[in-house]
């Protein structure tokens, strides 16, 4: 029996001022990033999103990646989580690559 895949949810940041998410959450988001594409590589989506910036309790601001830049996102992600060690992630983003050398998206 073939196993359920996951769904994917976008995670969930709160932060009190929006300008430092990207620096004080660079290891969650680029993980995200991943994440998203593993779970929608062959869907029909044209955009995904990966994750939703909660300000002060109140303002949601949702982030999203466009279909068509995936393969870029992935190498940019790939260079962050080697940083942080995350070679878990990193084995995942290779699998992807690799997947998009077989399949056209």
């Amino acid at each position: 029996m073939k196993a359920k895949k996951e769904k994917f949810t976008p995670i969930e940041i709160d932060v009190d001022e929006p300008t430092d998410v990207f620096q004080e959450h660079r290891e969650e988001i680029s993980r995200a990033i991943v994440h998203a594409i593993n779970a929608n590589f062959k869907g029909r989506k044209k955009t995904i999103d990966f994750a939703r910036i909660v300000v002060k309790g109140y303002l949601v601001i949702t982030l999203s990646i466009d279909r068509r830049e995936f393969k870029d996102l992935l190498e940019e992600q790939l260079n962050t989580l080697v940083e942080f060690e995350d070679y878990r992630t990193c084995a995942l983003i290779m699998e992807l690559k690799k997947k998009y050398e077989t399949v056209k998206i």
